[in-house]
């Protein structure tokens, strides 16, 4: 069974960008197919803009390899139900 990149943790999907066998466009579509899969079920995107998220990860396959910070294409998400006070 393979694994998916989705599945992977940070470490592990950065260390396959890093070294070229996947792209930060490879591991985007990855986890927005996941999404497609699963949002139905646990709808927990009110909103994905996934034209700009390809944008966006080609653009950070294009930045040379000399320019990336340390969790350069690692995705992340910000769950809405962060408290606030006031």
């Amino acid at each position: 069974m393979s694994t998916q990149l989705y599945q992977l943790t940070a470490t592990e999907v950065l260390a396959k960008i890093t070294s070229g066998e996947s792209t930060v466009e490879d591991y985007a579509r990855s986890l927005l197919q996941r999404i497609e899969t699963r949002d139905e079920a646990v709808h927990a995107w009110a909103y994905l803009d996934v034209d700009y998220v390809i944008k966006q990860a080609k653009a950070l396959d294009a930045v040379p390899q000399t320019e990336r910070g340390p969790l350069h294409g690692v995705a992340i998400a910000v769950k809405d139900v962060i408290y606030t006070k006031g």
